[in-house]
């Protein structure tokens, strides 16, 4: 063996040639994994002597005894403090020792796997035990788990076990804490153990049950009535553990998951609280990591465990720094001074975070809503080095975190998506939807990372549960991203996964298909029908989000309307104002007229007046005029009226109309309107001047100054206009005489390229506009006349008087005739007794007989043999 000073100079020369600079020997020891160094030598030595006492020409050489190599010199000196050390190192007669000492001297799991594999045939149970255990310690274990000779070492260490002859339950905790530390997974074998573990399990010292159970952690269902025994042993002496023999165990049941626990989870706290001090950082952040994975809130033990980090939040790890942090948030921990301290311990180690580390922190702030800028920013920032290391769960829980604070900007969410793209093969969906629910939350279109999500999910074999489906819908609709492929893909997995939706899956998929306008009246069905189990569970946000997504489908089925309209109408006073008020609105655009449910929305909306925001007070008139409760509308002007300044050109045409259906005439509201809408006219869009100008017709409001800015604004949106606002428009200033005959001109033709696309009533108002507005165009008339023999079976009684009286009036004598030759029979069968259109369009059939010498059939008396005196005499 080469003398220590033989070492020295050799090191000292390796390290000058390497650094150009010699290096004391005693600086490679400081290196090494131990620092307990034994000095030995041919002569007596002081217990002063070694690597950090004086410095000894005697001493041979400095070594752990753990590794001495074999046959060791049989005169080495020591000091009698070293003489146990001593006789281990002389100890070598038995053929077991010197292969345990073989053993020994290896440190790495390949050499081991060789070692075992050449010599396993001369191991007794304890070379088996020890090679094991060292093959679980080494760092390179993780290279060797599909090494089908380690297969065998478990196999053999596990069937030596079996042999109770030499079997001690220290043995069989050291093979158990291996196999758990390889995580080996090999059903028979682990049965065997658990045997074996049954048979001694009254034998276990604290501290190896402690391993025993935290071994079978890894084991699963193979190991699960294992677990419980060992449990209950371990309750029972719950009071000789030490802390790291706690904090294992707690780790060990949230790893499984095991329930039904909650006794011993309370004698873990007690007895760690009882000896908090004595914990190591790891083993505080272990205990509170699984307090906080099995849910269990216990404010004293994280209050001690806070503490105790406040005190020595130096000595602590980033890792577990993030383990602790994470907890809190799950657990929701307020204690601002703690967080506080978290936050400033974080900040200063964070350019040392792994990417994990830095995900744990951002969910944990985003879990406890705590913005801290300044950390956020950092975050960032030693993110941008790190991004190309963070895996699939790094990249999507940083998203989250981020769009949760709302904190995402573009450069942040750009950076994500450019590691997206990189890993997104490893992406499973519930990966796809938390990252589209980020970037929706934020706004923020990335169209190429929507077309990969999208083809991704496409492509996926993995399962796709309620929540994924739900978040990629609700995706889809914040960021109106109409992949039709996706959305079909999607649609029809709601419907093949509906039993395991629950009512807020239904609620945010509902809401999603509406506002893209995609109606799924096969997936509604479903719904409703699932809907009543969840009586009761769904929230008033919930009601309004599926009664929203319903009404935007313009779906009315009846089954989902009733449960939704059961399930507020007792509610109402829960909702928010948006809620109440959208919930009106979809029942109001479905006509779904439930007395309970109006009454109900009266009787709420009277007690919230008061409350309303502007936005609301609009939503609800339209909706309450669409229910025909005009009385309601009566009590609610006065606060309509103080909101009128802050509504914008579509809220102004919204409750213009809706004051109007519901014949509640209030002149001031209405004058204040004309007045905020002059202010905003160049804001007015073609549905808001055609609203309005129908309103103020309606009522028979000529306010001059008004519609003389609205005749303008209507002049320069003339090529917008579709025909159902042509007709309006050209109505409203008919219905109040406003000559605007510049105006007039250019809405006729506009009419000319659309007259195919005039429903009944649009080609009844607009002959009859044409009439009282005595504009003549024959041509115009013809082609009119021509549209309304094509649907005059779908029209009503006043449209047919309309048409006929504005042809009579306009002297279209041919056109007339003709219109009156298809009229007429249609008119006889389904007119009902309405005095005004029954009048105006016999007097024109007399006056046409007289003028033409044609004899018409008097409808007057066909199927009317009720109708008495004749209208004509």
């Amino acid at each position: 063996m080469a003398s220590f000073d033989a070492f020295e100079r050799g090191f000292a020369k390796a390290s000058l040639a390497q650094d150009g600079v010699g290096v004391p020997f005693t600086n490679l020891l400081q290196l090494l994994p131990n620092k307990e160094w034994v000095p030995f030598g041919h002569e007596a030595l002081s217990v002063e002597s070694g690597a950090f006492g004086t410095r000894n020409p005697n001493v041979q050489f400095y070594l752990k005894p753990s590794l001495m190599p074999i046959c060791g010199s049989v005169d080495l000196k020591t000091h009698v403090l070293y003489q146990k050390d001593l006789a281990f190192l002389k100890k070598d007669g038995q053929h077991e020792v010197r292969i345990n000492k073989e053993i020994s001297s290896i440190w790495t799991a390949k050499e081991l796997l060789n070692f075992a594999h050449a010599r396993s045939t001369e191991f007794d149970l304890a070379n088996v035990v020890t090679v094991l255990h060292r093959i679980a310690k080494s760092a390179d274990r993780w290279q060797m788990k599909r090494d089908a000779r380690l297969g065998k070492i478990v196999a053999q260490a596990v069937d030596v076990l079996g042999e109770d002859g030499r079997t001690t339950p220290r043995d069989i905790a050291k093979t158990q804490w291996a196999i758990g530390r390889l995580h080996v997974q090999d059903a028979p074998v682990q049965e065997k153990l658990n045997r074996a573990i049954a048979r001694r399990m009254s034998e276990f010292e604290a501290q190896g049950l402690s391993n025993v159970i935290w071994g079978l952690a890894f084991a699963e269902q193979d190991a699960a009535c294992a677990m419980r025994l060992a449990l209950l042993e371990f309750h029972q002496r719950i009071g000789e553990c030490d802390p790291q023999a706690l904090s294992n165990v707690a780790w060990s049941i949230a790893k499984s998951l095991a329930a039904g626990h909650e006794p011993l989870l309370l004698a873990l706290s007690s007895a760690s609280i009882a000896r908090v001090k004595k914990f190591d950082p790891q083993g505080l952040a272990n205990l509170s990591w699984s307090f906080a994975t099995l849910q269990q809130h216990d404010p004293v033990l994280f209050a001690r465990v806070g503490e105790t980090f406040l005190s020595s939040s130096s000595t602590w790890e980033p890792q577990h720094i993030a383990n602790f942090l994470w907890s809190c948030a799950r657990c929701q921990v307020e204690s601002p001074p703690l967080l506080a301290g978290l936050c400033a311990a974080s900040s200063c180690s964070l350019d040392t975070w792994t990417c994990q580390g830095l995900a744990n922190l951002a969910w944990s702030l985003a879990k406890l809503e705590r913005a801290e800028n300044s950390l956020l920013e950092r975050i960032i920032t030693v993110l941008a080095r790190k991004i190309r290391r963070c895996s699939p769960q790094n990249t999507v829980n940083l998203a989250w975190s981020f769009a949760k604070l709302l904190a995402a900007t573009s450069a942040v969410l750009e950076l994500l998506a450019s590691q997206t793209t990189r890993t997104l093969a490893e992406f499973s969906p519930q990966h796809c939807s938390n990252l589209s629910w980020a970037f929706a939350t934020m706004s923020h279109m990335q169209e190429p990372l929507m077309m990969m999500i999208s083809r991704h999910m496409l492509e996926c074999k993995e399962e796709c549960h309620a929540q994924d489906i739900a978040s990629l819908l609700w995706s889809c609709a914040k960021l109106a991203w109409q992949d039709q492929a996706l959305l079909k893909h999607l649609c029809a997995s709601c419907i093949v996964k509906v039993e395991s939706f629950s009512a807020q899956h239904m609620a945010m998929c509902t809401w999603a298909l509406g506002c893209l306008t995609l109606p799924q009246q096969e997936l509604m069905h479903s719904f409703a029908r699932q809907l009543p189990r969840s009586r009761g569970e769904i929230g008033t946000q919930g009601i309004s989000n599926l009664a929203h997504g319903l009404g935007k489908q313009a779906l009315r089925d009846e089954d989902f309307l009733d449960f939704l309209s059961q399930e507020a109408s007792g509610s109402f006073a829960l909702f928010t104002n948006q809620e109440f008020a959208m919930t009106l609105w979809a029942f109001a655009k479905l006509h779904f007229l439930s007395p309970p449910l109006v009454a109900g929305a009266c009787q709420e909306c009277l007690e919230r007046r008061p409350h309303l925001l502007p936005q609301d007070l609009v939503v609800l008139s339209w909706a309450f005029a669409r229910l025909d409760v005009g009385w309601i509308l009566s009590a609610m002007s006065a606060e309509v009226q103080k909101s009128i300044p802050e509504l914008g050109p579509q809220d102004l045409a919204n409750v213009s109309w809706a004051f109007a259906a519901a014949q509640v005439e209030d002149a001031p509201m209405m004058s204040s309107i004309a007045q905020e809408a002059r202010r905003q006219i160049l804001e007015l869009e073609v549905q808001d001047v055609s609203n309005i100008s129908w309103a103020f017709a309606k009522f028979g409001l000529r306010d001059a100054h008004f519609f003389e800015v609205l005749a303008e604004r209507v002049s320069a949106l003339v090529g917008c206009l579709l025909p159902q606002n042509l007709s309006i428009l050209c109505w409203s200033f008919a219905k109040l005489e406003l000559q605007k005959p510049k105006l007039i001109t250019c809405i006729m033709q506009e009419c000319w390229k659309h007259v195919d696309q005039f429903d009944s009533q649009g080609v009844s108002n607009l002959i009859w506009s044409l009439a009282v507005l005595a504009y003549d165009s024959p041509s115009l008339c013809q082609r009119l006349s021509q549209r309304a023999i094509c649907l005059v079976h779908e029209m009503t009684a006043q449209e047919m008087a309309n048409i006929a009286w504005g042809l009579h009036v306009l002297q279209h004598g041919n056109t007339l005739q003709c219109f009156l030759q298809h009229s007429i029979g249609p008119f006889s069968r389904m007119a009902v007794r309405d005095g005004a259109a029954w009048v105006d369009f016999v007097n024109v059939c007399l006056e046409a007989q007289e003028a033409s010498g044609t004899q018409w059939p008097r409808p007057c008396y066909v199927h009317r043999s009720c109708w008495t005196p004749d209208p004509l005499g």
